[in-house]
């Protein structure tokens, strides 16, 4: 803000048009996987994270600032779609939910440790926030690099006509009967797969989608991403001393967020899903 001279509302675009870029990242990401395969596009988007992570801390002006975090948001949202549909893909039927589960736990865990690295880095001088910025490439490059090591979406292959690699990936995760079921579920599934969208939209899924959008939505409109995005600021309003405090009060809220997901995720089969919600958004009105 003091480099660049920004006002509220460049400020507030500085920070939203990140989200832009994950409409659009995660709107795409399924006919780009559809084509080029799964495994591609995750590469993809970790060179789509390392690039923003070295413009966004290297901007002249604040255009270029604003260009690299859409780069970084058009990555987020190919990976927010693609990694859970990936882990659904490969992994074996009877641990798919505990590893989609996970998905999640490691995104609050990124917060919690975005949250340490800009606490450890605001004391450093005026360009701390160009620190905060290139720190991003570490788990950025750390992607990159173990996605060569992963292979390529069995169901994918499968849907290509390549099912020798398709049965030698899943194989190796599970033995040769394991590989041969899935193979025959996934063209099973495949088969039917002529649906159009606009069967969502009869009376016996009509009532499912409604569900599933307003959960998403009311997940989201109860305020929660501007204490994620701007916490350090309201911190500082309610009289926090300063920067280094405030921070510190961040990675707080991102530690009971990290400790709040393990919970969710341990007790979610023994409680129930409605239940946990019903607790969660109680707790989020009385906050």
């Amino acid at each position: 803000t003091e480099n660049f001279a920004l006002n509220a509302h460049q400020e507030g675009f500085a920070v939203s048009n990140l989200l832009i870029g994950c409409i659009l990242g995660a709107s795409t990401a399924g006919i780009l996987s559809d084509k080029f395969g799964r495994k591609k596009i995750l590469i993809a988007s970790a060179i789509f994270f390392l690039v923003s992570a070295l413009l966004s801390a290297f901007p002249r002006t604040f255009v270029e600032l604003v260009i690299a975090r859409f780069i970084g948001g058009y990555g987020v949202g190919m990976a927010s779609m693609l990694s859970p549909l990936y882990i659904a893909e490969i992994s074996p039927a009877r641990i798919r939910g505990r590893l989609v589960s996970l998905n999640q736990f490691t995104i609050v865990g990124g917060i919690l440790l975005s949250y340490l690295a800009n606490w450890l880095l605001v004391d450093i001088g005026p360009s701390n926030w160009r620190w905060m910025f290139a720190s991003e490439a570490l788990p950025a490059c750390l992607f990159l690099f173990t996605l060569f090591a992963v292979p390529e979406s069995p169901r994918w292959l499968v849907k290509q006509g390549r099912l020798d690699q398709a049965l030698k990936i899943l194989t190796k995760i599970g033995g040769k009967k394991h590989a041969e079921v899935e193979i025959s579920e996934i063209k099973s599934t495949i088969d039917n797969e002529n649906e159009s969208i606009l069967d969502l939209f009869k009376p016996g899924l009509r009532l499912v989608l409604m569900i599933g959008v307003l959960l998403a939505v009311f997940q989201q409109i109860t305020g929660i991403n501007t204490v994620i995005y701007y916490a350090p600021k309201i911190f500082m309003r309610a009289g926090y001393e300063s920067a280094s405090s405030a921070l510190l009060a961040q990675v707080i809220v991102g530690i009971t967020n990290f400790v709040c997901t393990i919970i969710a995720i341990v007790s979610i089969d023994r409680f129930g899903r409605k239940p946990l919600l019903l607790i969660g958004l109680a707790g989020m009105g009385v906050s």
